[in-house]
């Protein structure tokens, strides 16, 4: 079974489990996850699992000026939750890269 197959299958179970219960929200997030699958590119559906993907290292965001402008401003966790697709690594990072403590 490939990574597509099992969303495909756990998508069909939770929707036939929230038929019987009649529970539109879950028949919502099916429709959805269903509206994701089809999306997918080719090479992702018929991979064995999703950690063959490439995951990419992180950085420090010290060349982007207006998270910098941010970053000065906000606080750690206000930052982080203005720009929530970035990962508080990336934060330590840069904030290392600031103060002088990064190898680079």
């Amino acid at each position: 079974m490939n990574f597509s197959d099992a969303i495909w299958l756990v998508v069909r179970e939770a929707e036939s489990s929230a038929l019987g219960e009649n529970n539109n929200e879950t028949l919502d997030a099916c429709n959805i996850v269903k509206e994701f699958i089809r999306y997918l590119p080719s090479d992702f559906e018929n991979d064995d699992t999703p950690n063959k993907q490439r995951i990419s290292e992180y950085s420090d965001f010290c060349n982007d000026p207006q998270k910098m402008s941010d970053f000065e401003k906000l606080s750690k966790r206000e930052f982080l939750d203005s720009y929530s697709y970035l990962h508080e690594l990336e934060y330590n990072l840069t904030r290392m890269k600031v103060r002088g403590l990064s190898n680079e």
